[in-house]
């Protein structure tokens, strides 16, 4: 009688969603990091008119940009029900598979649920059209699409939080 009545009651719990201990199974969800030229990505971003964007261009191998990514991720969920759109576009060889692997593991620790994406176009490419040397370089862009401002070498997420709030003011 008692085991019955713990089953009807553990048949319960179950249909209202309700567990009895923790699952350790469970995984945090999946990032995706889609490859897309330079090209590609300004087509994205220029289809974003109307909100505020922030596009951080980092990499696995960038300390500073790795050290910072929790201030991108803390701003979009700050900002995002304003219209703010987070971009974050990894710089790593998209032919390495090692370099793949480690962005996605450390987009997914980061909880990055914003758009993600990997420029698959050469160094020398994305290094003449960014005008950068390398990473960190972030860019902030108004609702209407202008560039307000370009962070390279050093990027200061004070400002940039600054710049992100005044522009839904």
């Amino acid at each position: 009688m008692r085991r019955m009545r713990f089953s009807a009651i553990a048949l319960i719990l179950t249909l209202l969603g309700v567990r009895l201990a923790p699952r350790h199974d469970a995984q945090a969800p999946t990032i995706r990091v889609d490859a897309v030229s330079y090209d590609e990505l300004g087509e994205r971003i220029r289809g974003l008119e109307g909100r505020v964007i922030v596009v951080d261009f980092w990499a696995d191998y960038c300390l500073p940009c790795k050290k910072e990514f929790p201030r991108l991720v803390a701003l979009n969920h700050k900002y995002s029900s304003l219209g703010l759109t987070t971009i974050s576009v990894s710089l790593d060889d998209p032919a390495d598979d090692e370099a793949q692997a480690r962005v996605r593991r450390f987009l997914t620790v980061q909880k990055a649920n914003f758009a993600n994406y990997v420029l698959k176009d050469t160094p020398e490419v994305w290094r003449a059209k960014l005008k950068i040397d390398g990473p960190p370089c972030l860019f902030v862009f108004d609702r209407r699409g202008q560039l307000v401002k370009k962070y390279h070498d050093r990027v200061d997420h004070d400002e940039v939080e600054r710049i992100v709030a005044g522009l839904f003011e």
